[in-house]
């Protein structure tokens, strides 16, 4: 399979000199890679606040046909402007998507390696897995931490971030993925879709700093964890109740050792039966609080981005050609 057009979707939150130089690079890196191969660039605008920038001349792109900016009512974060812009471009466009940040992290030369793993695997979704970071000390250890918690709490491991490589046949299930309006990647590994993976480098951001910062970072593990709501209150509710059941069995061992063996300390049975006591109405509590969070949960209704992102649009713009 070879493809003739793509499109690539970024969205942007006043960085735009960074889209510029992305347009500049993704040209580039299609003509010199793949010159019969076209692409119209679709930039989600999420709510930003500068756009001074989209006043100044363009450049004459070379494999770039088409630059849209969809203009979104409010800021809503990354991953909600990624699952609106998939629906507008499923409902306009019958191309493979590729779906990455602005600022440069991820690298425009990586697009024809994504590419080149979705023609071998033309069913499945391609996504760019960081085969080594460039971020501080700190944020890689926080970075890990939010791994090991992620697993922990999901018994699911996701390694990778939006950057990826879809076939048309997956974006029209994609986008009808209600996970996808918290977070991408996880909603995507949550579906059961079938996916691969190829490695690539962190990027140098284009300009400025990153905008990814500890909040954000927590910010957005707790998206990534919230796709797994019911597993991880099942998980949390089993947890409860294996406490409680400890519990007892402790409660049981307390009162044998006090009345019927010579071991028992003055004062030490009471003081124990206190704690678990306390301990027992914690994990009753915490019982009852997830059962009801997971019959909460089942009853909402649920985001489809497919029926539901024309809402967040104002306006598509066609930046160039003009």
């Amino acid at each position: 399979m070879t493809f003739e057009k793509i499109v690539i979707l970024t969205p942007v939150y006043n960085d735009w000199p960074s889209f510029k130089n992305l347009l500049s690079g993704i040209d580039h890196t299609l003509h010199t890679g793949n010159p019969e191969l076209v692409a119209t660039v679709v930039a989600i605008d999420d709510g930003s606040t500068q756009r001074e920038y989209l006043s100044e001349s363009w450049p004459t792109f070379s494999n770039i046909q088409r630059v849209e900016i969809m203009d979104l009512a409010r800021n809503l974060g990354h991953q909600k402007a990624i699952a609106i812009g998939l629906a507008y471009v499923k409902d306009n466009y019958s191309s493979p998507v590729v779906v990455m940040d602005c600022d440069g992290e991820d690298r425009p030369v990586d697009i024809l390696e994504l590419l080149k793993k979705l023609q071998e695997n033309p069913e499945k979704i391609i996504f760019a897995e960081r085969s080594r970071r460039s971020e501080g000390f700190l944020f890689i250890v926080f970075y890990a931490l939010y791994r090991l918690l992620f697993q922990i709490l999901t018994g699911r491991n996701i390694s990778f971030g939006n950057f990826s490589a879809l076939p048309w046949s997956a974006l029209k299930r994609v986008v009808y993925l209600p996970e996808i309006w918290n977070h991408f990647a996880a909603g995507v590994v949550h579906s059961g879709l079938p996916m691969s993976t190829i490695p690539s480098i962190r990027g140098k951001r284009y300009k400025g700093k990153s905008q990814m910062n500890f909040v954000k970072l927590i910010t957005h593990g707790m998206s990534a964890i919230s796709v797994y709501l019911d597993v991880v209150a099942i998980r949390l509710i089993l947890f409860s109740i294996s406490v409680i059941i400890l519990t007892v069995i402790g409660f049981v061992i307390t009162v044998f050792i006090r009345f019927v063996t010579p071991f028992a300390i003055p004062g030490w049975a009471t003081t124990v039966a206190l704690g678990l006591v306390v301990v027992l109405f914690q994990s009753v509590f915490f019982l009852a609080s997830f059962s009801f969070l997971v019959l909460s949960f089942r009853s909402n209704k649920a985001f489809i981005p497919a029926k539901d992102y024309k809402d967040y649009i104002i306006d598509i713009l066609t930046e160039y050609p003009k």
